[in-house]
């Protein structure tokens, strides 16, 4: 990274390392009968007939827990990213993981069908700003075959490498004789990253504008007994496409959860769903499979605790704090 002002990199960068397209249509083709309906998998996990397409489908090979049975189910919760069986299937894709020095999201083949299109949409919260981002590599397609980000057109070859800002707005289509299948790798931002761009992209990309990765720590003693009912702003349950104001961030009211300790770690419980928090230091926390965009730090020193919720954006933080009377530990 450098310390220029000039706004971060191009929307779409073409990466430094040099992929074997070969290697990597010969996985393809070990899983991709297992294709899916993308974000949308039947109830019984039914597998396409082999060569059938059915417009946007996708093969998961990393995704929260390992759990193909969860995927498009709001899956994630209490469990982490792990490697599903089919990662087994695609070595090649495994040795391009751990050459990137980057730590892992979601990995996923991706396929549009011939002749299949997906309207203009944008993915938020993202970005070097949130920390974490989205990598393609095309591994079959055409020049009938385009992705377009922020109105440009982007026509990407088998073998190369890419970063694009998927933030933006950008629409996808498909208008030729076969399907357009792109591996697609969600990874945090972390030093190892920025050794995939090229050396002038690097130079404009600011320390200021780019979250970097925290890793997980143990649960501190002093926490292991914490229980009961928190109380959170409302816009910390909520996603946000830029930085919220100081009174976005307190405003609205209050929403109450239920805090308690399960595997090291503490869970929060709203209504039917649990989600797993992961220590990041001095009894800070973010959700587990997120970064540290949103985060709480409890304070349990005093009789009445205190948890101040956080919201970054780059090196930008804005908090709030409650009272915590009906929580123990």
């Amino acid at each position: 990274m450098g310390t220029s002002t000039t706004a971060g990199p191009p929307d779409a960068v073409k990466l430094l390392p040099v992929i074997d397209p070969d290697r990597l249509r010969a996985d393809l083709a070990a899983v991709e009968k297992h294709f899916l309906v993308h974000a949308n998998p039947t109830a019984d996990h039914a597998e396409r007939a082999e060569d059938e397409q059915t417009g946007w489908d996708v093969l998961v090979l990393r995704c929260p827990g390992g759990d193909l049975d969860k995927i498009g189910r709001n899956a994630g919760g209490l469990a982490d990213f792990a490697d599903t069986a089919y990662l087994e299937l695609t070595p090649y894709v495994r040795e391009i993981l751990d050459g990137m020095n980057v730590p892992i999201r979601g990995v996923r083949f991706s396929s549009l069908a011939a002749g299949a299109e997906v309207q203009e949409h944008t993915d938020s919260p993202y970005g070097l700003p949130v920390g974490w981002v989205r990598l393609h590599i095309p591994v079959e397609t055409s020049d009938d075959a385009v992705l377009i980000i922020n109105g440009a057109d982007q026509r990407w070859k088998p073998g190369e490498f890419w970063y694009a800002n998927f933030g933006l707005p950008h629409s996808l289509y498909n208008r030729g004789s076969a399907a357009r299948v792109h591996l697609i790798i969600d990874c945090y931002v972390a030093p190892g990253l920025f050794e995939l761009f090229p050396s002038d992209v690097r130079a404009r990309i600011a320390d200021d504008d780019v979250m970097l990765f925290r890793e997980e720590f143990g649960l501190p003693e002093q926490l292991r007994t914490v229980r009961g009912t928190i109380r959170m702003p409302a816009a910390f349950l909520k996603p946000h496409p830029e930085l919220p104001t100081a009174a976005e961030w307190n405003g609205g009211e209050d929403t109450e959860g239920e805090l308690r300790v399960q595997d090291d770690r503490l869970v929060l419980r709203l209504g039917e769903h649990e989600t797993a928090l992961a220590h990041i230091g001095d009894g800070e926390f973010r959700p587990l499979c997120w970064t540290h965009e949103q985060t709480m730090v409890l304070d349990t020193a005093d009789a009445t605790p205190r948890v101040v919720f956080r919201y970054r954006r780059g090196s930008q933080v804005i908090e709030t704090s409650r009272e915590q009377p009906a929580l123990a530990g």
